[in-house]
């Protein structure tokens, strides 16, 4: 594969993506501001904080070449591709192929190098505004929430590398000597000198760092918020990021307290079956109801959203006919059949995908109604998603369908990492107490690792299509694997992989281009997952 990103560990950070894909390296101690902007009043702050959350829904970030990258949100569909309860059968484009199929998966990929980007670009423009205001007691009131964000967006990135970056063993590819290493050190003061040598951070030393940014995230925004559109992270979001960071950790006792911060922050509530299944605003409007806590959001000036086809709805939308994954092109995004059949039928939750013929939940789908080009329900196959819609239920006008916002942090992941934490002390009934919200009949009267295992059960249902429970599946491989391959399987052929344990493929090897400038990565990258892992057939 050619070469298109060498965004350095240095952080020769990008002023511009054009449309060739290459990248324009400048100022190469860690900045994408000018000198005069990085001298300027703290005022400009505000805007460029702003700029973090508007930067992580982009369009083009491979130019016109690569349709299956636009931002954040496309970040959650590859981890949905790399764990198991997510599938495109028929996949005219191969959008995704590389990542389901365990293709290409090599340091110096494409498909590899651009997650690495993505989450160096936010991590340097987060770092911007943290060098613009170095003196925490400094900063006035009207400031604060800006820097507290920007602390906090800079510890979201840095929590999702070291979990998908770490090396952990596995029975497919090895490499002792990096085990528990994570991701280089991106602060914002390195020096050139320092980001030549750069090495890799074993898993206790980055949560170190992650901690200490949380810790000024909590002082800057405890009352104090950058903006009340959810964009940017808040108080209860600092403490969701410290639950999350402490479920890696394995510290679960703090992970709970956290989690319980961050629920007593706010004022939410879980998503109700009518905010859930609604044809208009299901899983696209973080005003129509008080479950997400942090999110993306676009409008028909977005750059996503202008291309018509580089953007969420495109892909993970079924009932629209101007993308990938509806009628149009007929990538359909599913869900696995195993999985779905595990959910039970009084659980509104499975309405989330088109029921089969004959199946007891069959008319029970609540569906965006046909409207100009697009026929409606009876155009999508057995199995559809139907949990993501269309802007407005607009299936036909890209620049409504896809101008919808996308949760990165919702209330009920705060709920399943409670939930997790006292099933691992024997206790169900906070488990009961969420799945309750969903399913009215639910009980469990599981025990150890069957609970935690049921936990994790539930939370995939819950998050299912939202780029979650990737990092359960890493975190925990003795209790959830990657099982594709099994008669009636709806996984296509070159993707059905059963695994022991962990998978490969969750080992993500950095952007391999990064050791050309920082020599310490030389030597010390993750393993090419690719072709380690034999195919199911029946």
């Amino acid at each position: 594969m050619k070469k298109i990103f060498k965004y350095t560990a240095i952080l020769s950070v990008l002023a511009s993506v054009v449309t060739t894909g290459c990248i324009k390296e400048v100022n190469p101690t860690g900045s994408s501001i000018s000198a005069e902007q990085a001298t300027a009043s703290a005022d400009a702050a505000k805007s460029m904080t702003a700029a973090i959350a508007n930067y992580a829904t982009n369009a083009n970030w491979a130019g016109d070449d690569v349709h299956s990258f636009y931002g954040y949100p496309s970040l959650c569909v590859v981890r949905e591709c790399y764990s198991n309860d997510f599938t495109i059968m028929d996949n005219p484009y191969g959008w995704y192929s590389s990542e389901m199929q365990n293709l290409g998966q090599n340091s110096t990929s494409t498909y590899i190098q651009i997650p690495w980007l993505i989450y160096t670009k936010v991590i340097a423009l987060a770092n911007d505004v943290i060098r613009m205001n170095p003196d925490i007691e400094a900063i006035v009131d009207t400031n604060k929430g800006n820097v507290g964000a920007a602390y906090a967006y800079r510890a979201l990135c840095m929590i999702d590398m070291c979990q998908l970056y770490e090396f952990k063993a596995n029975n497919y590819t090895s490499a002792p000597d990096i085990e528990g290493l994570t991701i280089p050190y991106l602060h914002e003061n390195m020096t050139v000198d320092y980001a030549k040598n750069n090495p890799r951070m074993p898993k206790a030393e980055a949560l170190e760092k992650i901690y200490e940014l949380l810790d000024k995230a909590i002082l800057l925004l405890d009352g104090h918020s950058a903006t009340t559109d959810k964009t940017l992270p808040d108080l209860a979001v600092a403490y969701g990021l410290y639950a999350r960071a402490k479920l890696y950790e394995g510290d679960y006792a703090k992970a709970k307290e956290y989690a319980q911060l961050a629920l007593s922050a706010g004022n939410f509530s879980p998503l109700t079956e009518e905010q859930w299944t609604s044809p208009t605003t299901g899983f696209n409007d973080a005003d129509s109801q008080n479950s997400w806590m942090l999110c993306t959001r676009t409008s028909n000036e977005s750059s996503v959203v202008k291309t018509g086809i580089i953007n969420f709805v495109s892909f993970m939308s079924s009932e629209q006919v101007y993308g990938y994954g509806g009628p149009g092109a007929g990538a359909f995004v599913m869900v696995d059949k195993q999985f779905y059949d595990q959910i039970p039928n009084t659980d509104f939750r499975k309405l989330s995908w088109k029921a089969p013929a004959g199946h007891v939940l069959e008319g029970k789908n609540v569906f965006v109604p046909a409207a100009g080009s697009y026929e409606g329900a009876e155009v999508l196959p057995e199995y559809a998603a139907l949990k993501f819609r269309p802007g407005e239920g607009n299936p036909d006008d890209h620049q409504k369908g896809s101008a919808t916002d996308f949760p990165l942090m919702r209330m009920e992941e705060m709920k399943f990492i409670i939930a997790e934490c006292d099933a691992r002390n024997g206790d169900a009934s906070s488990l009961i107490e969420i799945v309750k919200t969903r399913n009215p009949e639910y009980t469990c009267t599981k025990t150890g690792n069957a609970l935690v295992k049921e936990v994790l059960l539930q939370k995939r249902i819950e998050f299912w299509g939202e780029g979650i429970v990737f990092f359960d599946y890493k975190r925990c491989p003795d209790l959830l694997q990657i099982n594709r391959g099994y008669p009636g399987t709806n996984h296509q052929e070159p993707a059905r992989f059963n695994c022991e344990g962990l998978a490969p493929w969750f080992n993500i090897p950095i952007n391999g281009y990064e050791a050309q400038d920082n020599k310490a990565l030389s030597g010390t990258n993750n393993p090419d997952p690719t072709g380690t892992v034999s195919l199911w057939v029946e």
